[in-house]
């Protein structure tokens, strides 16, 4: 089985998660992948929220609908706290033995990357994928947000409704 895990603050999601999930699944020939939220990005502690946790889940899971080979996955959003990769991608290793897991992350992250918690285990026991940005982003959508814009054209159409 192949597995992606694609983690994130989701805050909020956009058409771009969406948009690069779908094409991980393409390229990589993907079985299934669990879109994770975090609870807490250990790099964003003390940043103050957009969306409360129920919300950006309940948003996550309307965005993914209807693609049987996602999952979103609420494990971090239930441990709360500070949200690190290496304890979830753990987790999935554990559940899953016999997968070969991918780690699908914007490029935006890759320099980051051995920054990490566990970042060389993180890397043994999965392949980080990296995908380009997009026009999207969730700073983008709360300054329109803020300011009156509409959001319309960078939210998924399960969102639009």
């Amino acid at each position: 089985m192949k597995l992606g895990i694609f983690g994130g603050s989701f805050n909020p999601v956009h058409r771009g998660h969406v948009g690069l999930v779908e094409r991980a699944i393409a390229e990589l020939s993907l079985d299934l992948v669990l879109v994770v939220p975090a609870a807490c990005n250990p790099f964003k502690a003390g940043e103050p929220g957009f969306l409360d946790d129920r919300t950006r889940l309940e948003l996550v899971r309307k965005a993914f609908a209807g693609n049987p080979k996602v999952q979103v996955d609420d494990r971090e959003i239930l441990k709360g706290g500070i949200s690190y990769a290496i304890d979830t991608v753990r987790e999935v290793k554990a559940e899953h033995p016999d997968a070969e897991l991918f780690f699908i992350v914007g490029e935006d992250s890759v320099e980051g990357l051995p920054r990490w918690k566990n970042y060389r285990e993180l890397a043994e026991l999965c392949r980080f994928v990296s995908y380009p940005r997009t026009r999207e982003s969730s700073t983008e959508i709360r300054r329109r947000l803020k300011s009156g814009e509409s959001v319309a054209d960078m939210m998924p159409d399960n969102l639009k409704e």
